[in-house]
């Protein structure tokens, strides 16, 4: 994206452990937009593109093994993170799709290994990761007036089993004006099911 003259490029880290499970319950970081946001003065920001990169600082130059499982069982074994940028609190990350409210983006990586016909090697390994929503939301934006929730979840990890990996986000974002309609708008948007 061609960065405007008034856009500002946020960037962050997060961390989230990796359980003895591979799992992760859902988990949120914060990216802090205290500074351009303000309800009271009607200061907003519009949010132009969101990228994310994992990452595990444990392996020698910090790249995410992709595929997320080693383990062979008898049955097809399916792995999987989910990264999403909101504005609302879900409780469960089954609960967040694209349609969710409040819900700008979403990042899935699965990893489906499938078994040999012994069941003791891997036949086929699958590995996904699909953008849901556009990383890319110009040229108007995504207009927010709180901070960006990055939401993360894992379930059956096994190749990162007990270590602690990390996102990295960027945000591209321009503070602008909100009017009146801005503020309906976001009400509305905010009160869809």
């Amino acid at each position: 994206m061609a960065r405007g003259s008034r856009d500002l490029i946020l960037r962050d880290r997060l961390q989230f452990p990796i359980d003895g499970s591979g799992n992760t319950a859902l988990v949120y970081g914060r990216v802090d937009l205290s500074d351009f946001v303000n309800i009271v003065k009607k200061e907003g920001m519009a949010i132009k593109e969101i990228r994310y990169q994992l990452r595990a600082p444990s392996e020698p130059n910090g790249v995410l093994m992709p595929t997320l499982s080693d383990t062979v069982g008898a049955s097809p074994l399916q792995s999987s993170i989910k990264v999403f940028a909101t504005t609302t609190v879900y409780e469960n990350a089954a609960d967040v799709g694209l349609a969710s409210p409040d819900v700008i983006n979403l990042l899935e990586m699965t990893t489906t290994l499938t078994p040999d016909q012994t069941g003791t090697a891997v036949g086929q390994i699958e590995n996904q990761w699909t953008h849901y929503g556009t990383p890319d939301l110009h040229p108007e934006g995504y207009n927010v007036v709180s901070d960006l929730l990055i939401g993360v979840a894992c379930s059956l990890v096994g190749e990162h089993i007990g270590d602690t990996l990390e996102i990295d986000i960027m945000v591209i974002g321009e503070p602008i004006k909100l009017n009146e309609a801005d503020m309906t708008e976001m009400l509305t948007q905010q009160q869809d099911l």
